[in-house]
């Protein structure tokens, strides 16, 4: 009897659906299909200093909670943020958020290796319990950031009203959402997350006014080097 030819099925981001398939150009990175580049190289950075969206859903990431999260991530050598609704980087590799006082957000950048390694401890400690994550995430780049935040977030996210270490959970679009900045190869950026299921209704709307901005998509690739 002849084999059957079984082939991997790769999941796709959650955000995929509202992308052009054609014309981008598509990689596999963390074991997730995505957009790694939209159009050439100078095109991206042109609308990067504008206002850029990147999709970086693939980002590995791991959530926790419970009385003992904190400790159980130090345990797993994380630096743990000191207040709640706030942000640490580990390594200049992963993020931690910690949102609210017993729950955290890990993420790893490209290259992070802490959110793989949490997922692969099976081992059950009490007062420690995993949150499931199928985020939508995005990097959103470029001098008209602000006024793309200011059509859809009542939230003033000025670098003077969002601190450094800051994490914001509102209303983005009308979808509930995660916010922080950073800063990503020297560049400032803000980065935001949403449930999975709003992914494409997220990217159309960025999309839609980081166009009328004069920026727009930016693929993966542009962050990988």
């Amino acid at each position: 009897m002849q084999a059957l030819d079984i082939k991997t099925i790769v999941p796709i981001s959650p955000v995929a659906h509202a992308q052009p398939r054609d014309s981008a150009k598509w990689d596999v990175v963390n074991n997730m299909e995505i957009a790694v580049e939209f159009a050439n190289a100078d095109i991206e950075q042109a609308r990067k200093k504008v206002l850029g969206v990147t999709d970086v859903s693939c980002f590995e990431r791991y959530g926790v909670k419970g009385p003992q999260a904190s400790q159980w991530l130090a345990d797993h050598e994380l630096a743990i943020p000191s207040n709640p609704n706030s942000w640490t980087r580990c390594d200049q590799k992963t993020l931690v958020l910690r949102l609210g006082s017993s729950e955290f957000l890990v993420e790893d950048q490209l290259g992070g290796l802490a959110s793989k390694k949490l997922a692969n401890n099976t081992s059950r400690i009490a007062g420690v319990y995993k949150v499931p994550r199928a985020d939508a995430a995005f990097i959103l780049s470029g001098r008209e950031v602000l006024n793309l935040f200011s059509e859809l977030c009542s939230l003033d996210l000025r670098a003077t009203s969002l601190l450094a270490n800051d994490v914001i959970m509102t209303q983005v679009a009308g979808v509930s959402a995660i916010v922080l900045r950073q800063t990503i190869n020297g560049e400032p950026v803000y980065r935001l997350w949403c449930d999975g299921t709003y992914g494409p209704y997220m990217w159309e709307v960025l999309i839609e006014i980081a166009t009328e901005l004069g920026g727009g998509a930016v693929g993966l690739a542009s962050y990988q080097n």
